[in-house]
């Protein structure tokens, strides 16, 4: 594992590897059907694709996230900087960009003092702000 560095001395990209205790199964407890498209979503998701870290809140934030989606695989732990390239699996990838982000509730008027509407009006449902993003570079 090469571990990635800032001029800082900072580390991102992938930082460890934990061993799991759960123990990999083929997808034995399956039907037969279910357990062959586990087999291919598997395949597919660890697949490593090159994409671009993208924060919406600036470049001083940072994306710290464990990840390891089937029983026996190992635990990986990610620490993402904006505008950085990095080459990670698709299933890590499709998990941050499909997460919903931070909840804005309906009737908040303002965050931090920043108005959420533009005229200062409060919001009238509840919806999501997104913050993180990866960008594929290459397929």
């Amino acid at each position: 594992m090469i571990v990635q560095c800032l001029s800082t001395g900072e580390q991102h990209g992938l930082i460890g590897t934990l061993p799991n205790s759960v123990p990999f199964d083929d997808f034995k407890n399956m039907k037969t059907e279910h357990a062959e498209k586990m087999r291919k979503q598997k395949k597919e998701d660890s697949k490593v694709v090159k994409a671009r870290y993208i924060n919406r809140r600036g470049i001083h934030e940072r994306l710290e996230k464990p990840y390891c989606k089937y029983a026996g695989d190992p635990i990986q732990l990610y620490k993402l900087v904006p505008e950085m390239v990095y080459s990670l699996p698709l299933g890590f990838i499709n998990e941050v960009n499909e997460s919903q982000g931070i909840p804005l509730r309906a009737d908040l008027q303002s965050i931090d003092g920043k108005d959420v509407n533009n005229d200062g009006t409060p919001l009238q449902r509840d919806r999501y702000e997104k913050i993180h993003e990866l960008v594929p570079v290459s397929f």
